[in-house]
């Protein structure tokens, strides 16, 4: 950015462009040619203060004006009313606007704001958390959020309010840019402006997120042990770090900033872009200063990759200083390092997970039924009365797999939904199921987003006969009434049988059937050539489908991954380390929660033995060839796609006897194939019989007697027969 030459002079006149005062609240106007000729650009920071009287410096951002009665007049300037007060400054007067120092406005992350509305009792506390989430909303449409930016006359529940921002980040003179991430606390009647803001120094500790109870309660006992003295004869945990751990939209860096809202001490954020050197000198900074600090290290894997020695070093030499200082005093030196990753295994250097660093660690998980429900209570839908309570659990229902910041932008949709539906963006009108079934089409769980392998819609009866595979899969799956929570499916089910047989389309259906959600891949997809890679891609799959729970992995092929150690072929090199990766997810299923695992083979007797033992594939349903009633099936689907008139379906049934199901779909797709231009075959329509006689004759069964006979002594071998 080209810096501003040097402070500029103009004189502030009444805003006669049509423009929303929200949005441009924070911005202040200038003619095009004064902001190239003095080096500023659209959307950088600048103070704006009075010159005769300068009782207050405001920042401000600079934007072109399109008003047309200043056009060519660069002596001017336009401010909103909002913007003027906040820096007293009239009409008429002349202001000088000067560089501060800064390219963008900041993210906005803790918003002191207060309730203005006279004659109105104050807000009531089970009220607002609701009207926090509606000023967040109107923070969002104006984009930019300074300390005096007023909102009037809201409509929420009760009373129409107005609102002013008091202080921004513990500013009460900066501009800052919305972001998902920021938050209201309300300043209450009496207070002093500066409270909230700044006081005197809180309490290390974090309550009040929805949702988060138990990592709360472990975040909270690591904090206790802050300001303890302990005994000689006591051992101590010496770090003064801990890692937070979770998927996308979970909530790390919402904590991270109530871990900062505590107020405990001094904040010091670490950046990605840091050298090493600066690294060290927010430890030595913390140490030598002897007063509370917080470092926090937002998503840590960007620091401390492969390609980034130094910073890692930097790390473990600081939090060596402080573990060492906890030894040496018998409590903790007031720092407190706080990390957030994604994954604590794969993001944590190996150097950095001991005693003296980051060997603490907790986890935010997708939150299950009850913090749903917390989490949407929390925000407070508009729902009319009579329906809050069933909305809520309707919604909780149908969000398995739904982070909170997933749920907020469910919420966010819902209401949209209403002023799409109704024309009315006052709020007023109550959200209803319809809302809410439109969001659930719009907003879909993150940890679903890039599942490219999702199966196609498929439903039991698409599948012809097969009934008493059917049978047994639901069985297996459905939860039965009188069992309640105490139920528990069968942690692995195995397909197996000849090919072609409808096991893969049987698992799509079992998807569709059951409302879980599915991950499907085939058994060779997950082989890499390259150490480690097969193990984390299969712990990688299996971590995601904890965190998407209620859910199926369906493995198809799974003797490419699972063959018989004993054995060669696949199980050579890469397919050791992925049987052994799968067999240590199985057997920690007890963590697992509702995760079950599908397969589908054509080998079975290749299976590795250690696969089929107990609490791992627990179940194994035998997929047969297609029976009379599934070959009519069959034959009447591809009939109707192909539009043959005139079949004799029981009798080609009959004839088809020892077919596979995907057999029997290409032998109608080759006795009907164009042979000319016109897309006509070489029989007419009414001689189909003709067609498929010739073409049953002609086509050899896949599926030998000798195969069938391996299947079956393969049951009798497991005692199935």
């Amino acid at each position: 950015m080209v810096a501003m030459k040097k402070p500029i002079e103009v004189k502030v006149r009444i805003q006669s462009q049509e423009l929303p005062s929200q949005k441009h609240a924070a911005k202040v106007f200038l003619n095009g040619t004064l902001q190239v000729e003095n080096g500023l650009q659209s959307g950088q920071v600048v103070y704006v203060e009075s010159v005769a009287e300068p009782k207050k410096r405001c920042e401000a951002i600079v934007w072109p004006s399109t008003d047309v009665n200043l056009k060519g007049n660069k002596s001017v300037a336009t401010l909103s009313l909002a913007l003027r007060e906040a820096a007293s400054i009239g009409l008429g007067e002349l202001i000088q606007i000067s560089d501060a120092g800064k390219t963008t406005a900041p993210d906005a992350e803790r918003v002191v704001v207060r309730d203005i509305t006279p004659d109105v009792p104050a807000i009531a506390e089970a009220e607002k958390k609701y009207w926090a989430w509606t000023v967040e909303t109107l923070f969002q449409e104006a984009e930019f959020v300074f300390p005096g930016l007023k909102f009037h006359k809201v409509v929420g529940k009760g009373y129409r309010r107005s609102f002013l921002v008091v202080s921004v980040n513990g500013s009460h003179n900066n501009v800052t840019k919305y972001s998902p991430n920021t938050r209201v606390q309300w300043l209450d009647e009496g207070m002093d402006d500066g409270e909230g803001a700044h006081g005197a120094p809180g309490r290390l500790e974090v309550t009040g997120m929805p949702g988060m109870k138990e990592p709360l309660d472990k975040l909270n006992e690591f904090f206790s042990d802050y300001g303890v003295k302990y005994s000689p004869k006591i051992i101590i945990d010496p770090s003064c770090a801990i890692v937070i751990q979770g998927s996308r939209g979970t909530g790390k860096t919402m904590l991270l900033k109530q871990i900062a809202n505590t107020r405990w001490g001094t904040v010091k954020r670490v950046k990605s872009t840091d050298k090493p050197h600066a690294i060290q000198e927010y430890f030595r900074s913390a140490i030598d200063e002897e007063k509370p600090t917080i470092i926090l290290m937002d998503n840590i894997k960007t620091l401390v990759g492969k390609d980034k020695p130094g910073a890692s070093d930097a790390i473990l030499n600081g939090l060596e200083e402080l573990a060492a200082l906890t030894e040496r005093n018998g409590k903790r030196p007031d720092v407190l390092v706080v990390a957030t990753c994604g994954n604590y295994s794969d993001d944590i250097p190996d150097g950095l997970q001991t005693e003296s660093t980051f060997e603490r660690h907790i986890t935010l998980t997708i939150p299950d039924a009850p913090a749903r429900k917390e989490i949407v209570r929390y925000y407070s839908p508009n729902f009319s009365e009579e329906n809050f309570e069933q909305f809520v659990s309707d919604m909780v229902d149908r969000t398995h797999a739904y982070t909170g910041r997933d749920l907020k932008k469910l919420l966010h949709a819902t209401t949209h939904a209403s002023q799409r539906r109704t024309g009315d963006r006052s709020g007023e009108q109550p959200l209803t199921w319809d809302d809410v079934r439109q969001a659930l089409q719009e907003v879909r769980p993150t940890a679903m987003h890039d599942i490219t392998l999702k199966p196609p819609i498929v439903r039991w009866n698409d599948i012809g006969g097969y009934q008493e595979v059917k049978r047994a899969l639901r069985q297996v799956f459905n939860r039965p009434p009188s069992h309640g929570v105490q139920w528990r499916p069968p942690k692995g089910v195995l397909m197996y049988g000849p090919p072609g047989c409808s096991k893969t389309m049987t698992a799509q259906a079992l998807a569709t059937e059951s409302g879980f959600n599915f991950f499907s891949v085939k058994g060779g997809e997950l082989l890499n050539m390259y150490v480690g890679e097969t193990e984390r891609s299969i712990r990688n799959l299996f971590q995601r489908a904890r965190e998407a729970s209620p859910s199926v992995i369906f493995f198809d092929e799974i003797d490419s991954i699972a063959g018989n150690r004993s054995g060669s072929g696949a199980t050579a090199g890469g397919g050791v380390q992925a049987l052994g990766a799968l067999l240590s997810e199985m057997d920690g299923f007890e963590e697992m929660g509702d995760v079950f695992v599908l397969a589908a083979t054509n080998k079975p007797d290749s299976l590795d033995p250690a696969l089929m033992r107990p609490g791992r594939f627990d179940e194994t349903i035998y997929v047969p060839l297609p029976d009379d009633q599934a070959r009519e099936a069959i034959i009447s689907r591809k009939a109707q796609q192909l539009r043959i008139p005139s079949l004799d379906i029981p009798e080609l049934a009959r004839r088809t006897n020892g077919y596979s199901g995907a057999e029997l779909s290409r032998l109608f797709d080759k006795a009907f194939m164009p042979v000319d231009d016109s897309g006509g075959v070489d029989d007419e329509p009414d001689n189909g019989m003709a067609v498929l006689e010739r073409a049953i004759r002609r086509t050899p069964k896949g599926v030998t007697p000798q195969m069938l006979a391996h299947f079956a002594a393969w049951r009798l071998s497991r005692n199935e027969l």
